[in-house]
Parts: structure tokens; C-alpha cells; sequence
């Protein structure tokens, strides 16, 4: 097995982001991740379920903004 340097390959990342972005776009790859609903209140348990390995790929935690704060800054 022999390992490298990723910045080594600096000058390819754009090419290297185009192509990626297409074969996601095409569905030849595709993402895995795992997405944690809930905001902060979920955060804790994120956190623990990241270093026990439960998620596949990434591990996101979402956070939205409640609607009512949302109503009221539009006002």
C-alpha cells in the first residue's frame, strides 16, 4: 500500500470538483450521510452517535430557524 500527499494534487482540485459534481448530478455516485433533526436540543446525542459510529458518511446535525422567528423579523 502506498499512501500520498492530497496537496500534492492541488492544481487538479478544480477539474477534480467539476467532474465529481457531474457524476453526483448523473447519479453515478452518490452521498452518504446522516442528517440529525432537531437543532441543539439533539446536539449531545449527535455528538455521542458520531463517536460510536452509528452514521453512515457524514454526520450533520440540522439546525432551522423556528418559524416564528421567522414571521417576526419580517415584520
Amino acid at each position: 500500500m502506498e499512501g500520498f500527499v492530497v496537496f500534492d494534487y492541488a492544481p487538479e482540485f478544480p477539474s477534480a470538483r467539476a467532474e465529481l459534481s457531474q457524476w453526483l448530478s448523473e447519479g453515478k455516485i452518490q452521498r452518504k450521510e446522516t442528517i440529525i433533526k432537531g437543532g441543539l436540543r439533539e446536539a449531545e446525542q449527535a455528538l455521542c452517535d458520531l463517536y460510536k459510529g452509528v452514521n453512515t458518511g457524514k454526520l450533520l446535525l440540522e439546525m432551522a430557524v423556528p418559524e416564528k422567528a421567522v414571521e417576526k423579523s419580517s415584520l
